[in-house]
């Protein structure tokens, strides 16, 4: 005997169905991949200036210019990542933790690399570049908790 099934909503099939939305990602459009795609961006870009500077470090070399071009490459990629953030909520996407922490981080993850760049320029030893390398780690914890909180 075979049995009847009972039909059931989209939404309750899978969320890999043409048009089914889940909870956890209803309402995503090419905005909110696009700020994942720079969360990611940025953090391989923030670990590899962390390696980077981290060598220098250890082979007892302050920051050089070619580092700092390396910053600021990283900057530019928060700051555009910043750029997202704030259109994202201007258009009224809400993140899971809330508006006022995703700002915050995401100005800390701005600033992360510039700060550690100019204390660099301070301390123009080995020392330098491990506070660069330090800073580098630091914006790629922050952008693991930015992902965490638009609701990654």
């Amino acid at each position: 005997m075979a049995k009847a099934t009972v039909p059931r909503p989209a939404a309750s099939r899978g969320r890999f169905l043409a048009g089914a939305r889940t909870p956890g990602l209803s309402g995503r459009n090419s905005l909110d991949h696009m700020l994942v795609a720079l969360t990611i961006a940025v953090s391989v870009a923030a670990l590899a200036l962390a390696a980077w500077c981290g060598h220098a470090a250890y082979r007892d070399q302050p920051t050089k210019d070619w580092h700092f071009i390396g910053m600021a490459v990283v900057t530019v990629l928060a700051l555009v990542q910043l750029v997202v953030g704030i259109v994202q909520l201007a258009r009224g996407e809400e993140p899971a933790d809330g508006s006022v922490i995703f700002v915050s981080y995401l100005i800390g993850a701005f600033a992360a690399v510039p700060a550690a760049g100019f204390l660099s320029l301070a301390e123009r030893t080995r020392w330098g570049s491990a506070t660069v390398s330090a800073g580098a780690v630091v914006l790629a914890v922050l952008e693991v908790r930015l992902y965490d909180i638009w609701g990654g």
